[in-house]
C-alpha cells in the first residue's frame, strides 16, 4: 500500500533549471590554456634580423630555441632586441693569426656560466644568423670558436624556399 503524497509535494511548482556557468567557465579556461600552450610551442622561435640578408635554402628542420647571435659585415653581434652589441669586431675577424675570437669566446663563456649558475642544463646549442655577404673565413672562425667552447650543435638561420 502506497502512502498518500503530502500537500507540499502535491502542489510543488516545477522550477526551471538554469545553466550553471561555473562548469562552463572551467571548460573554457582549460581550452584556452591548451590553445595558448600549443601556440607557444609551435610558433616561430626565431625572428630574422632586419639588418641581414639571409641565404635561401631548402630546409626541413624546424627551428629550436638556442643561444643566438648575428654575423654581419660589422662583425659578430649579440642578438638582443633593439640595441645591438658588438661581440667581436672586424679587426678580430680579419686578423689571420686568430683562429679563436676572444670577444666571442668571452660571450659564449658568460652564457655557459650563467646557465650553470641558474641550474639550467647546458645543451651546447647555438644559432647563427649570417649575412650572405659575410666572408667565409669569418664564418669558419666563428664555428671554430663555438667548437672550442663546447657548443657542438650549430644551426644557421635561412629563408626557406620551396
Amino acid at each position: 500500500m502506497a502512502f498518500a503524497p503530502t500537500k507540499s509535494k502535491k502542489h510543488r511548482k516545477s522550477e526551471k533549471q538554469e545553466l550553471s556557468l561555473n562548469s562552463m567557465m572551467d571548460m573554457m579556461t582549460i581550452i584556452l590554456l591548451f590553445l595558448i600552450k600549443s601556440m607557444s610551442t609551435s610558433g616561430a622561435l626565431i625572428k630574422p634580423s632586419q639588418y641581414l640578408e639571409l641565404p635561401k635554402a631548402i630546409r626541413e628542420a624546424e627551428p629550436k630555441k638556442a643561444l643566438a647571435f648575428l654575423l654581419t659585415e660589422n662583425g659578430v653581434l649579440d642578438d638582443m632586441e633593439g640595441e645591438k652589441r658588438i661581440i667581436s669586431g672586424t679587426d678580430e675577424l680579419s686578423d689571420p693569426s686568430l683562429m679563436v675570437l676572444p670577444g666571442l669566446e668571452q660571450f659564449l663563456m658568460q652564457q655557459k656560466d650563467f646557465k650553470e649558475k641558474a641550474n639550467i642544463e647546458f645543451k651546447g646549442e647555438v644559432t647563427i644568423q649570417c649575412d650572405r655577404s659575410a666572408p667565409y673565413e669569418w664564418l669558419l672562425k666563428v664555428i671554430n670558436t663555438c667548437g672550442q667552447m663546447e657548443y657542438q650543435t650549430i644551426d644557421f638561420v635561412v629563408i626557406k624556399t620551396s
